[in-house]
């Protein structure tokens, strides 16, 4: 006995089988005509009829252009294959269909199955290690992964060499900050992998370092009174101190230290101390981290060059106030003057002269006070102003001791020797 089933022979009433990852995974998001052509398509390939391009596009009521535009679509979803005849022009190519669901579980992908995958696990086929991948990567991300997504975490293994306990180990470090996104984890792995990371250990190794670096940037900022993570150029910057700059954590945070005396604490005035520390070491010999001593010399020489900082900035004043109050040159002259006086009436012992002078010297320095204050200039506007009023910029007090101020001068003449 033989078991016969009548054949179909009108094509219309047959029926064509579409795959349930087309209808859900990539269909809804397709353009409606790309749709239609890709349907229409498949109806005939099924049923091995023949159909060229151009007949479909005008079953469809679409321009060649149109269905040109559908299969290049189609193609570069990974629906189909496009294979040229050779020759040059529009719509001279065949059309094949590719199975959904040997793309997504199946052997018969389009890389092939590497070598080191079959050396490492011998006991599985590379296609089940795979499957085992993906398993692991939708319980990592709680969501079943599309078609396109899994075709994409499949092409990291032959795009980026990544093996796939480091795709997998990728998404577990991204899924725990927040990061599902397929295309962000695919930057991740390509990164990873640019790199030479193979394993999921030397990627550990790596996150470690990157975590210890992290901290210290934000160490560096919190010493600068920023409570923020850093940017990328000032991530770049601090690296450089301590990767090419060979500076320890102690003397970074040392250099930012220095920074209190400004108004406005920034990483590139730290730069420039350690740069000139840096030079300073080279010039020596000596290792960056060896801190400076900065000798009396040195400081003696800090101090005279404040004090004739100071006179100059005094005397560029004093002109500008000349230049816009005339009266006020004629009253200093006639101080002056008056002072020579003084002197000459004390040796002469002439007493009484030298009060008259002293009057006379009161009258004109109330006269120029009036005059500066009337023009919005404070009294002291021409006077010379030290860092420090009770040495005058000397180190040294009235009654002979050792002003303190020296300590923060010596810290600012050991930037400033580096600067001369």
């Amino acid at each position: 006995m033989n078991y016969i089933k009548g054949k179909i022979k009108e094509f219309y009433l047959l029926a064509s089988e579409i795959e349930n990852i087309f209808l859900n995974e990539y269909m809804p998001a397709a353009p409606g005509d790309y749709v239609k052509v890709y349907l229409f398509g498949l109806m005939y390939a099924q049923q091995s009829e023949e159909m060229t391009h151009q007949a479909l596009a005008r079953q469809l009521r679409l321009s060649a252009e149109d269905v040109d535009k559908a299969w290049t679509y189609w193609a570069e979803m990974g629906v189909v294959k496009k294979h040229s005849h050779g020759n040059p022009g529009i719509l001279n190519y065949d059309i094949e269909f590719l199975s959904l669901r040997d793309q997504m579980y199946g052997r018969s992908m389009d890389f092939e199955e590497p070598e080191e995958q079959l050396q490492e696990v011998p006991q599985m086929t590379a296609s089940q290690d795979l499957k085992m991948m993906l398993g692991d990567i939708e319980r990592l991300s709680g969501k079943i992964l599309s078609a396109k997504e899994a075709q994409e975490v499949y092409s990291w293994i032959q795009d980026f060499g990544a093996a796939p306990e480091v795709i997998t180990y990728a998404f577990e470090y991204c899924v725990s900050r927040g990061k599902s996104n397929v295309n962000y984890i695919a930057k991740v792995v390509a990164d990873w992998s640019e790199k030479g990371y193979r394993t999921t250990e030397d990627v550990k190794q790596h996150l470690e370092g990157l975590d210890q670096r992290y901290a210290e940037h934000k160490r560096v900022l919190q010493a600068l009174g920023m409570n923020r993570g850093a940017t990328e150029a000032e991530r770049q910057l601090i690296d450089t101190w301590i990767d090419d700059m060979h500076f320890n954590m102690e003397r970074i945070l040392e250099a930012c230290g220095k920074t209190v005396s400004i108004s406005n604490p920034n990483l590139r005035y730290v730069n420039k101390i350690l740069e000139n520390w840096q030079q300073e070491a080279g010039r020596e010999g000596r290792d960056v981290n060896k801190k400076v001593t900065v000798t009396q010399t040195v400081l003696n020489k800090y101090y005279e060059f404040l004090r004739r900082k100071a006179e100059e900035e005094a005397q560029e004043r004093k002109e500008q106030i000349y230049t816009m109050i005339p009266q006020i040159a004629e009253i200093d002259r006639k101080l002056n003057d008056l002072g020579s006086s003084v002197s000459r009436s004390l040796l002469s012992g002439d007493r009484s002269g030298v009060e008259r002078i002293r009057r006379q010297m009161d009258e004109l320095e109330g006269e120029r006070a009036v005059l500066l204050t009337e023009n919005n200039f404070m009294i002291d506007y021409t006077d010379v102003k030290y860092s420090c009023e009770f040495c005058r910029d000397t180190g040294v007090t009235e009654e002979g001791t050792r002003c303190e101020c020296t300590k923060k001068r010596i810290e600012e003449a050991e930037i400033w020797q580096n600067s001369i």
